[in-house]
């Protein structure tokens, strides 16, 4: 019995949700090229430290992290991709956005309202011949937020 079926067995019983999300995710293979695995994996680490230390540091986005740290270690890693579906507060969000592309609501107006911060901020803060920076963040954040208010709430 391999690896991937020992999981899939294991949490058959205990989160049917986590078990379709591990079977449908187009992630679900591992990447052939060993050397690559490891690329992933390494960026998995990173982004999942990254995701943590987003959840203590204000502006520092938890969610991005902690999905591209599922996606990395879909790619390399079957065990640590497991663990982060089944962790009791990241395995939700992965699973609904692998899902439906949903995100929490409460995520959205933090989101918002990290944005808006950003490009008062930015405005009050740069000179005179520098304000098109802020036109163009704040465009950009205009962008994502509007983007952000098409998903699904979660």
């Amino acid at each position: 019995m391999n690896l991937a079926t020992m999981i899939i067995h294991f949490y058959q019983q205990a989160n049917p949700r986590m078990l379709s999300a591990m079977k449908q995710s187009p992630n679900n293979p591992l990447h052939q090229n060993a050397l690559m695995r490891g690329v992933f994996f390494g960026l998995g680490v990173m982004f999942f430290g990254l995701g943590l230390l987003g959840v203590v540091v204000p502006g520092l986005p938890t969610t991005v992290f902690i999905l591209l740290a599922a996606y990395c270690w879909a790619k390399s890693s079957r065990r640590f991709y497991a663990y982060l579906l089944r962790h009791k507060i990241f395995g939700k969000m992965i699973i609904d956005w692998q899902e439906r592309r949903a995100m929490p609501r409460f995520a959205k107006y933090m989101a918002w309202g990290m944005m808006s911060v950003s490009v008062v901020v930015l405005l009050f803060s740069l000179p005179d011949g520098k304000l098109w920076v802020a036109g163009l963040v704040g465009t950009i954040c205009l962008a994502v937020s509007i983007w952000m208010a098409r998903l699904p709430d979660a």
